[in-house]
């Protein structure tokens, strides 16, 4: 059992990767609205205002923010499989850093539920 992450910064290729998930069978994703380092270190500096103007057209596209998804792949087999499909479908982006992606082992899912049941 894997968990995937994928932190895209070209979020027009969003709706790609879930349609991949679909067609393959990958269940239960959460996605996450995330920030890279380089966006926050610059709102923290108060130097912000470098992320339009002049310096816009030589900051990376990933500082506008980025969604990371993430989803338990239980059969092992199908972790490459998955991958590859995202991999290939995003090889046409015109974006230099579309993101990335590494996958975790998982030794357990531990489902969270209410002793009250609703009747």
């Amino acid at each position: 059992m894997q968990i995937l992450f994928i932190v895209l910064n070209d979020l027009s290729h969003l709706q790609e990767i879930l349609e991949i998930f679909i067609r393959l069978k990958v269940r239960g994703a959460t996605i996450l609205d995330s920030e890279g380092m380089a966006k926050a270190v610059l709102e923290m500096e108060g130097l912000n205002f470098l992320l339009g103007g002049p310096f816009q057209q030589t900051l990376p596209k990933q500082v506008d923010g980025s969604k990371t998804i993430f989803t338990v792949i239980p059969e092992e087999k199908k972790v490459p499989e998955v991958v590859e499909a995202i991999q290939n479908a995003l090889t046409n982006s015109k974006e230099k850093v579309i993101g990335f992606m590494f996958t975790l082992p998982v030794s357990g899912i531990y489902p969270l539920k209410s002793k009250k049941q609703n009747k």
